[in-house]
């Protein structure tokens, strides 16, 4: 997908010129660094639980839209998928690789005016996914990579708690509204993503 190179110049770049602090302030722009895990699985494979353990990482900008309102954008890869033992590389394990690009919306609170930073922020929003990279170390369902689903589209909940202006943490699920593949006879009528991740955010 050429949306995914450009997007990721230009919010590159952004959270670069956000950085040298020429973009600051409760209600200018802010970009962030973005490293996690997540924990993923599947519907619809032979496999339950959040047992397939991966990486989560990118750029994040952010906006003041209005008092505690901000848009927020982040590019992001993620890896999603199932397993049968969480943090084994035995056993059957699917794992998915995505460049995602979320939108939302978050509602900040406990705003702390010595530092220009509010400690608690909830939000919501939808996310976009490209799947890139799809591997299986045994047949947990009878599919190959090449009949997934290409394109995601998801929605997220997620909160987050800043210990200081520029260091915080926080964590979302993200569910699927897209079928990985479509089957009639598996559960669900195919095979269903979800996942939650768990981040360290570094405000700029």
């Amino acid at each position: 997908m050429k949306l995914f190179p450009n997007v990721i110049s230009i919010l590159f770049l952004t959270t670069l010129y956000c950085g040298s602090g020429k973009l600051s302030g409760q209600e200018g722009f802010r970009g962030a660094a973005i490293v996690g895990s997540t924990f993923a699985q599947i519907d619809g494979d032979r496999l339950v639980g959040y047992r397939k353990a991966g990486f989560t990482g990118g750029l994040k900008l952010s906006a003041a839209i209005k008092g505690k309102i901000r848009g927020n954008l982040e590019l992001l890869y993620s890896q999603r998928g199932s397993g049968e033992r969480l943090f084994s590389g035995s056993g059957a394990v699917t794992t998915l690789g995505y460049f995602e690009l979320p939108i939302y919306v978050s509602i900040t609170d406990w705003y702390v005016e010595s530092d220009d930073f509010s400690r608690l922020e909830g939000y919501a929003g939808l996310s976009l996914g490209t799947l890139f990279q799809s591997t299986t170390t045994e047949d947990v369902t009878d599919y190959r990579g090449e009949d997934l689903e290409m394109t995601d589209v998801s929605w997220l909940l997620g909160a987050k708690y800043n210990f200081t202006r520029h260091i915080g943490v926080s964590a979302r699920f993200t569910r699927s509204f897209t079928r990985l593949l479509e089957d009639p006879m598996l559960f669900n009528e195919g095979l269903v993503g979800y996942f939650w991740s768990v981040r360290a955010e570094y405000t700029f």
